[in-house]
């Protein structure tokens, strides 16, 4: 039997080692790729849960009798680790992250409560709370 030279022997670990390198930077970027997903996903979730928390305590609100009345909501104060501004407007409520970004924000109509109420408003998520102030036909985000 014919023993192996210490050349081949070293090639062998090199070669082995370069698969392995090779593999790991493989598994890397596509679970980088996968988080940076999955990132996305939980980010656009959780701004559309905000989004119908919100909306709905204005339904709520505007269905009370009383002329004045409040509610103070705890929103997050980041999404997907960014900070977010709501703005309410007779059109709807916008959340729009300080990404810059023309697509990162969402748009909520207010189920045709622009005809009964004036809308206005806006506040941005660093404080981590929102009030939402009804007067009259006025309701206000503060």
């Amino acid at each position: 039997m014919r023993r192996k030279k210490g050349q081949t022997i070293v090639f062998e670990q090199v070669l082995l080692f370069t698969i392995s390198v090779a593999i790991f930077i493989a598994s890397f970027a596509l679970f980088s790729m996968y988080q940076s997903s999955y990132i996305s996903t939980m980010k656009w979730d959780q701004l559309k849960a905000v989004k119908e928390y919100i909306v709905s305590n204005i339904i709520e609100l505007s269905e009370k009798e009383e002329f004045e009345s409040s509610v103070i909501l705890e929103i997050p104060k980041r999404i997907g680790n960014d900070y977010y501004r709501l703005t309410l407007s007779p059109n709807g409520l916008n959340i729009t992250f300080f990404t810059g970004n023309i697509k990162d924000y969402d748009f909520s109509s207010l189920y045709g409560l622009n005809t009964s109420y004036t809308f206005e408003g806006s506040v941005t998520s660093d404080k981590g709370k929102v009030i939402i102030y009804k007067k009259g036909n006025s309701i206000k985000l503060k």
